[in-house]
């Protein structure tokens, strides 16, 4: 169970609120009171004074972090974190906690899903991270992966072919998560292929109506350096030139 302890009126507004919403079991306590026997953590604020053994202080962080990390520390003294990563137009993405599912959720581009990993971890601390990426849409994928090179985690590529396909991209991010993965190395290769240009080129169609992007456009897309609609923005201006 989660106590929340803090004299910081705008911090317990908003642990409330999100704690509600997530449906979390917690207990709201006062500085005058006993803490109950079944509660395993508190939140509170780094300007609170708490005597209890397992505080987890605010500093800043987003407030879903810091109630992550009550929930990790609420089953043991240190942080294993192992995130499942659906790739593709949309990116499911799940965090499991020391064996616990904390959350899960979508995010838009691979730079938005590495970001949150990377500042995530940090702001949690974790002592060991993995991820487990899915080895579906290989450009999104090995954009990722890329993006997590060089940092301090351990990365597996999971054969989608192996494990059971759900259409919700946040609950198939749990079953990569779950699965074993082979260990990613180095850097992946992010040169479209003929067909991955193609393929884009009919998404700009499909999203401007009219309009087709040119094969560079597309590769630039599928690169990560620029959106379509900023492509379909420079094609339609090239066409009426």
């Amino acid at each position: 169970m989660i106590g929340i302890l803090t004299s910081n009126f705008s911090l317990y507004h908003d642990l409330i609120e999100s704690l509600r919403k997530r449906e979390i079991p917690f207990v709201s306590l006062t500085f005058r009171d006993e803490i109950p026997y079944n509660v395993d953590v508190i939140i509170s604020s780094r300007e609170d004074e708490v005597d209890f053994e397992n505080v987890v202080r605010w500093e800043g962080e987003e407030v879903n972090t810091i109630i992550d990390r009550a929930l990790m520390l609420s089953t043991g003294d240190e942080i294993h974190i192992v995130f499942g990563i659906d790739p593709g137009e949309n990116i499911g993405i799940a965090i499991y906690g020391n064996d616990k599912l904390i959350r899960r959720f979508i995010t838009s581009s691979p730079e938005e899903a590495a970001g949150f990993i990377k500042r995530y971890v940090k702001e949690v601390r974790a002592g060991s991270v993995r991820v487990r990426i899915g080895n579906g849409a290989r450009l999104i994928r090995n954009r990722i992966i890329n993006l997590l090179v060089g940092e301090d985690i351990k990365i597996e590529m999971v054969d989608e072919s192996t494990i059971h396909c759900h259409d919700d991209d946040a609950i198939a991010a749990s079953t990569i998560a779950m699965a074993e993965g082979v260990e990613v190395m180095g850097e992946m290769k992010v040169e479209p292929k003929d067909g991955e240009i193609r393929e884009m080129q009919r998404l700009s169609r499909i999203k401007s109506g009219t309009i087709t992007i040119s094969k560079e456009l597309a590769r630039k897309v599928l690169k990560g350096e620029m959106e379509l609609d900023d492509a379909i923005q420079v094609q339609r201006e090239k066409n009426h030139e």
